[in-house]
């Protein structure tokens, strides 16, 4: 392999390798239970949304 691939190759896979680092560590600071629109509202517990799914199924 040429130097130019080896080197287009070492920026690509910081690149790809990177963006998994940031987003890991984006899930990390900001889980999915406390983001989005219903954030940590009281309505979004595992409970309320548990018995809206039972009332819908009846």
């Amino acid at each position: 392999m040429s130097s130019a691939a080896i080197i287009m190759m070492v920026l690509f896979m910081v690149v790809i390798w990177g963006g998994l680092a940031v987003s890991l560590l984006t899930l990390n600071r900001h889980p999915d239970e406390t983001s989005g629109i219903l954030g940590e509202h009281e309505f979004a517990t595992d409970e309320v949304l548990i018995a809206q799914e039972i009332r819908q199924e009846d």
